[in-house]
């Protein structure tokens, strides 16, 4: 899957069309969809690939990060499509 770049201040802008961090998010929650648990694998997803935070915490609090996590997964989703392969890739397992 393709998407275009995160970039921080897409954590801190209101705009009509859906910002790339969003269309990844629905992606990692359709992938899901009858396997596993959709928020429990997209909280696995985000911390692989460096979110630190509590899923509970806002990616506006830390927009460097969450589009640098983002923007990890984003180059992952490239070339892999089942959760088994996207976590696999993010933790070198």
């Amino acid at each position: 899957m393709q998407f275009n770049e995160v970039l921080p201040q897409h954590f801190s802008t209101i705009a009509r069309d859906p910002f790339p961090h969003v269309l990844i998010e629905r992606a990692l929650l359709q992938m899901a969809e009858g396997k596993l648990d959709g928020p429990k694998f997209r909280n696995q997803v985000m911390l692989a690939a460096g979110w630190k935070h509590s899923n509970l915490t806002s990616f506006g609090k830390y927009p460097e990060e969450a589009a640098a996590a983002f923007n990890r997964l984003r180059e992952i989703l490239l070339s892999n499509e089942t959760p088994e392969q996207i976590l696999s890739a993010l933790t070198g397992k």
